[in-house]
C-alpha cells in the first residue's frame, strides 16, 4: 500500500436529502477536508409546502405546479432581491424585493406561511433564479440556482399531492460563517449550507455551512464516466445517476431512501449507485483531483424522523467499505440532524482517509467500546460535533443513542431528530472509478 500524508481541504457544505411529498417532477432514473453534510449549503430552497417544510435545494431540481422557493438562514440579511432569467440582473428590476425575514419568492402570508409561485409562468425548460442578498451591516453578496421546469404543455394542478417515491434532496444546513459577493467559501461543507472552515483530510454530509456558489453558471464541460464493475452482492440492481433529486425507494414502499446527492461537483466527476435495497448497494465514483479539496458528493441511505424524540432512536446497524487508493480522500460516515432548524448537526466517521473533519478537535471519548477524536465546528447551542473514530470501523452497531447523550452534555438542547443518514463524503478518487459498498444497514428506533 502507498503511504499517503492527510491532506489539508476546504470543505463546503451540501445540504441533507430530504423526502418531499410533493409534485416536484422528479427525474429518479435518470439534490483537513471539513466534513459537511448535507452541506455546501444552497441559501435557495424550494419546497412543496406552504410551512416550508421538507425543503430541498433549487439548483439542480426539477419542478412543476406551484412551489415555494425562499431564503434560507436569513437572521442577519436585511433585505433579498429575487432576479428570475435576468441576464444583466445588475442593470434589470428585481421580480420581487423582501424587506422582512421570511424572504419568499411569491411573499409572505399575514400568517407566516409562503405564498405559492406558480411554475406555468415559465416554459418548459432550464431557469435561473439569482438572490442579491444584502446583509444588516449593508455588505450584499448573491447566490443563484439554475432548476427546470416540466410541467408538459399542462396547467399545473393548484396543490401537489404527497408520493412515496418522489424525493427532494435540499443540500443545506446552518453556516457559521458566510461567503462575500463571489468569492466561495472555505469552510467545511451536512449540510450544507457554508462555513469557511477548512475540512480535514481525510469532510463533509448532510453538515451546516451554505454551499459555494458562484455568480456564474457552472461549467457545462462533460464529466469523466464512472465505469461500473460487476457487482459483488448486488444483481439487476436499480441504477441511479447522480443528480439532485437522483434517489430510490426501498421496495415495497418502506421508510428507507437511498440518494445520490451530489450536492456539490464542482471537479466534474461522475458517480453512479446500482442499488438492489436500502441495505444492498455499491457505488462507482470517478472524481478527479481539483485544487481546492472540496467534498464533492455524498451517496447516502437515510430515513427521515419529522422530529421525532431521541428517546426513541437507540442504534443503527451499518457496513461498508471503501477502497484504500493512492490520491483517494473520502469518510464514510453517520450524519444525523438534530432539532429543527438545520442548526445542529451530528457526524460519525467510521472510516476516514486522508480527511479532517470541520472545526477544530476538543476532545477524545470512548463510545460502545470505541475510541473517538471529537471535532466541533461553531459554539454553544448549534453547529457541527464530528466524532472521528480512532480505527476504521467496516460493520457493526452504532449506539447512536449514547451520542445524543454526548452532544447533550456539550450544550446542545436538541431532543429530537428529523434525519439519520449513512453515506460516504467523496472528495477525490483520483481521477479514476473507485468502488464503495453498503452492505447492511437498519436502525433500532
Amino acid at each position: 500500500m502507498v503511504s499517503r500524508e492527510p491532506r489539508l481541504a476546504v470543505r463546503r457544505h451540501r445540504r441533507i436529502v430530504v423526502v418531499l411529498a410533493v409534485s416536484v417532477a422528479l427525474a429518479l432514473s435518470g439534490l483537513g477536508i471539513e466534513s459537511a453534510s448535507a452541506s455546501t449549503r444552497s441559501r435557495l430552497a424550494v419546497s412543496v409546502n406552504s410551512d416550508r417544510s421538507s425543503a430541498a435545494r433549487l439548483h439542480g431540481s426539477t419542478v412543476n405546479g406551484k412551489i415555494y422557493v425562499f431564503v434560507r438562514k436569513s437572521k442577519k440579511l436585511d433585505k433579498v432581491d429575487f432576479y428570475i432569467d435576468t441576464p444583466q440582473w445588475r442593470k434589470g428590476a428585481p421580480v420581487r424585493t423582501d424587506k422582512k425575514a421570511p424572504f419568499d419568492l411569491a411573499g409572505t402570508k399575514a400568517d407566516g406561511t409562503a405564498r405559492p409561485y406558480n411554475t406555468a409562468k415559465l416554459a418548459d425548460g432550464t431557469h435561473t433564479i439569482r438572490v442579491v442578498m444584502t446583509r444588516t451591516n449593508g455588505t450584499t453578496y448573491t447566490r443563484q440556482g439554475r432548476f427546470k421546469v416540466h410541467n408538459g404543455g399542462v396547467k399545473p394542478a393548484p396543490s401537489p399531492t404527497p408520493t412515496a417515491t418522489t424525493t427532494v434532496s435540499p443540500t443545506s444546513a446552518p453556516t457559521s460563517s458566510e461567503p462575500t459577493s463571489s468569492a466561495p467559501t472555505t469552510k467545511a461543507p451536512t449540510t450544507a449550507p457554508t462555513k469557511t472552515e477548512p475540512a480535514t483530510t481525510g469532510p463533509t454530509k448532510t453538515a451546516a455551512p451554505a454551499p459555494p456558489t458562484t455568480t456564474t453558471a457552472p461549467p457545462t464541460t462533460s464529466a469523466p464516466t464512472a465505469t461500473a464493475t460487476p457487482p459483488k452482492n448486488c444483481t439487476n440492481g436499480k441504477t441511479i445517476n447522480e443528480g439532485g433529486l437522483a434517489s430510490y425507494s426501498e421496495t415495497g414502499g418502506g421508510e428507507y431512501l437511498i440518494h445520490n446527492n451530489n450536492w456539490n461537483d464542482n471537479a466534474g466527476g461522475n458517480t453512479v449507485i446500482t442499488a438492489c435495497n436500502y441495505n444492498n448497494w455499491y457505488l462507482i465514483s470517478n472524481t478527479p483531483n481539483h485544487s481546492d479539496l472540496s467534498v464533492q458528493t455524498y451517496p447516502n441511505v437515510h430515513r427521515d424522523y419529522n422530529n421525532v424524540a431521541l428517546t426513541r432512536i437507540k442504534s443503527a446497524r451499518f457496513a461498508a467499505t471503501g477502497p484504500r487508493c493512492s490520491g483517494c480522500i473520502y469518510n464514510i460516515a453517520f450524519d444525523v440532524w438534530l432539532g429543527s432548524g438545520l442548526s445542529h448537526e451530528l457526524m460519525i466517521w467510521t472510516d476516514n482517509w486522508g480527511q479532517r473533519p470541520s472545526g477544530n478537535k476538543i476532545d477524545t471519548v470512548t463510545i460502545g467500546g470505541h475510541q473517538y477524536e471529537v471535532w466541533r465546528s461553531g459554539s454553544g447551542d448549534g453547529g457541527i460535533l464530528t466524532y472521528l473514530s480512532t480505527t476504521p470501523q467496516v460493520s457493526g452497531d452504532m449506539p447512536l443513542s449514547e451520542f445524543f447523550k454526548d452532544v447533550q452534555n456539550r450544550g446542545w438542547k436538541v431532543t429530537t431528530t428529523w434525519q439519520v443518514d449513512y453515506g460516504v463524503e467523496i472528495v477525490d478518487t483520483n481521477g479514476k472509478p473507485e468502488r464503495f459498498d453498503f452492505t447492511n444497514f437498519a436502525i433500532t428506533d
